[in-house]
């Protein structure tokens, strides 16, 4: 039995290593294919662009920790999924075969599907990318107008929230005073994570005189300003919005799988609706909720348990979302956040202050010294 894993982030990761827990026997081959060799703990980089944290400090090299754990780890980019022939093809031409799929792929910023915000808006999606934001906002001059914000469609706007407080502590810490404005096509600030939540970014924000909007969307962009559906113009100077969300090119070249924009359709077993054999879990699937690595996380250890029930011929288990999210809040620390379903519903809690910040330095040290 042969379980190829595409990806290797929270969810990829986490799948391989909980499948080989459980099926020790050598018969049963676990590969995983990424075009990285190294897990990025993708929380962390939020605190790139300000100089708060170092890049040996959030990152490790994934071949040891697949060999230890008796994993093959195949650096290489995919072209494409081929279900019919139940293989992927590699962009060298390599075939690799296979019996269960876990598509861990993560998804990609579409910029281009709001008019103009392509290659004006900074971002934290990647290292690189982090970094470059980081010379972006040395260039900060006093007065300069900030805007961020949450483009529609994104399915994981606490990045924006994050970079706001963050950027507004770095600009009180380097005695510069820039308006800033934020907007989020959210009916309410960080919405259906409960009213705490809510009525505590309305108090921060309140307090640190950040104008906002919300139920807004972005008509379209350009160098000076940004269009919302509010009839707002606002002007910018440094930009930072969250745009929708797209698959992997691989997704896009596989004739024979359905998706939205690259985006998996999946039942709430997390398989796929068109294949029995392949899983899709994390930002790659259309399942709704919260987009993070804990998600991800969740669903690679579900999706592992399912395949082996599979194999089993055992009934599948389903989703169910149990959120814990970090918020950075910046000199206000960080803001926990937990939204778990119970007997009577959803039970939904938040506390802020130094110490959701404290744990969330503290998870990130566990996580890297667990897999590393």
């Amino acid at each position: 039995m042969r379980i190829v894993i595409i990806g290797s982030g929270f969810g990829g990761l986490n799948a391989a290593i909980e499948i080989r827990k459980k099926l020790t026997s050598p018969q049963h081959e676990i590969i995983v294919v990424a075009d990285k060799a190294q897990f990025v703990f993708r929380p962390s980089l939020i605190w790139l662009p300000f100089h708060k944290h170092r890049l040996n400090k959030m990152t490790f090299p994934l071949r040891p920790t697949f060999e230890k754990a008796g994993i093959t780890f195949i650096e290489k980019c995919v072209q494409a999924l081929m279900p019919k022939q139940n293989h992927i093809l590699c962009k060298d031409d390599e075939i690799i075969e296979y019996d269960y799929l876990i598509v861990a792929t993560g998804a990609s910023p579409d910029w281009a599907r709001i008019e103009g915000l392509e290659g004006r808006s900074a971002s934290i999606y990647g290292i690189s990318t982090a970094l470059q934001t980081r010379k972006k906002v040395k260039e900060i001059k006093e007065k300069d107008p900030i805007v961020i914000g949450v483009g529609q469609g994104n399915p994981n706007q606490g990045i924006a929230y994050e970079f706001l407080f963050e950027l507004e502590a770095y600009l009180h810490e380097h005695r510069l005073e820039c308006p800033l404005t934020f907007f989020t096509y959210e009916e309410e600030l960080f919405n259906g994570k409960g009213k705490e939540p809510t009525e505590r970014l309305e108090r921060l924000l309140e307090k640190k005189q950040v104008t906002y909007y919300c139920n807004v969307s972005i008509e379209r962009a350009d160098d000076e300003s940004i269009y919302l559906t509010n009839g707002k113009q606002l002007p910018h100077s440094f930009l930072f919005v969250l745009p929708p969300y797209k698959g992997v090119d691989c997704i896009f070249a596989s004739t024979d799988l359905e998706h939205d924009h690259g985006i998996l359709p999946v039942h709430d077993t997390l398989q796929s609706i068109q294949w029995k054999n392949i899983y899709v879990i994390g930002d790659a699937n259309n399942m709704k909720g919260t987009k993070s690595g804990r998600a991800a996380e969740l669903q690679g250890t579900l999706a592992a348990e399912n395949i082996i029930k599979q194999i089993q011929q055992e009934p599948l288990q389903s989703f169910q979302e149990d959120t814990m999210y970090f918020m950075e809040l910046g000199k206000a620390g960080a803001m926990l956040v937990m939204d778990k379903p119970v007997k009577e519903g959803v039970f939904q809690w938040a506390i802020s202050g130094m110490m959701p910040h404290i744990m969330k330095r503290a998870f990130e040290k566990y996580y890297l010294l667990k897999f590393s």
